[in-house]
């Protein structure tokens, strides 16, 4: 196993360079490692053992199992298991219930969150370290463009994302794509789990990666996922740029005050005040996510000269008047 590891370094095979950065920078103690079995997340799990003596951390396994594909599910889990203690790892496991006739993908999505978050509180890691490659970029652009999203949907899935109240996720493998890793693995004899339900190309991200994507490419003549790489990079950039002007321009907003005076909004561009207004709504109301079309009938209200309006908002309305914007219980 050392001589697999020492491969990695020797490889050249580097940790994506904001991970890293982080890693470095917030002194990490303890990464919990979510891993289905795939090449992606396995790839992820040797990656981060390469670097573990050289930054310092410890490292544990978590694998949630769906239940979707049952006995290949089984295996699956099994197969962490067993990986997780070959590598001495501690390795965290729970399932879903037995009742999948209400299961989606987010609903999926939301219970393997909430698993891993719950058992990084438990063991004291402040971060989970998720497989993302390359090519998961321009999969979620394409998603996200097609529902009308802003920059802060086209610039994930981010490298390092650092919330408030939970651990921070991190990317370790974004600068590598899906046939790379694949490729490592092979020649390091490190095997992986294939999940058949990746062919089924009715599902819209198998559709993209499959067909679309590939023809794109044709098209193009080019690499497009470095080219979604780069402009991920690029808009991100510009995300942090406007998120601290945002700040900057309206205290308020993101001081979270009682009442929002309506006069601060009217000098700015339409740009900052959607930021401002929106984090202070969500904060304020928390669980409540505005849809596209709400979104623009309160940004529009709000910088106009209309007042007496009230906008229903999940458990609250938004009341507004002349000089002022604040929310009440419904």
């Amino acid at each position: 196993m050392q001589t697999i590891l020492n491969s990695f370094k020797s490889g050249n095979h580097l940790i994506e360079l904001n991970v890293y950065q982080y890693l470095l920078r917030e002194k990490v103690e303890k990464i919990l490692v979510a891993c289905s079995g795939g090449a992606d997340s396995v790839f992820t799990l040797f990656l981060l053992l390469a670097y573990q003596k050289e930054i310092g951390f410890d490292l544990e396994v978590a694998h949630f199992n769906h239940k979707w594909r049952g006995f290949d599910s089984g295996k699956d889990a099994q197969y962490v298991k067993d990986l997780a203690e070959t590598l001495r790892l501690p390795y965290h496991y729970a399932s879903a219930e037995l009742d999948q006739s209400a299961k989606t993908e987010t609903s999926a999505r939301e219970a393997r969150i909430e698993f891993l978050r719950k058992t990084a509180n438990e063991i004291g890691a402040r971060v989970i370290a998720f497989g993302h490659q390359m090519d998961d970029i321009l999969e979620t652009q394409i998603q996200r463009i097609a529902r009308g999203s802003g920059l802060e949907g086209l610039i994930a899935p981010r490298p390092v994302y650092n919330f408030e109240k939970y651990p921070s996720h991190i990317r370790p493998i974004l600068n590598y794509s899906a046939a790379k890793i694949k490729l490592i693995l092979t020649q390091l004899s490190i095997q992986w789990c294939n999940d058949v339900s990746n062919a089924d190309q009715s599902i819209p991200r198998n559709k993209l990666r499959k067909s679309l994507i590939p023809s794109l490419e044709l098209v193009m003549g080019r690499d497009v996922n470095e080219g979604a790489k780069r402009s991920r990079m690029l808009l991100e950039e510009d995300f942090i740029c406007l998120d601290a002007l945002a700040r900057e321009a309206l205290p308020q907003c993101y001081g979270l005050s009682y009442k929002l005076d309506r006069s601060q909004f009217h000098q700015l561009n339409k740009a900052l005040v959607r930021r401002g207004i929106l984090f202070w709504l969500h904060r304020m109301n928390s669980g409540f996510v505005a849809s596209a079309t709400f979104q623009e009938q309160l940004l529009n209200a709000v910088l106009s000269d209309q007042h007496g309006r009230k906008f229903s908002a999940g458990p609250k309305f938004i009341r507004m008047n002349k000089r002022h914007i604040w929310l009440e219980n419904g």
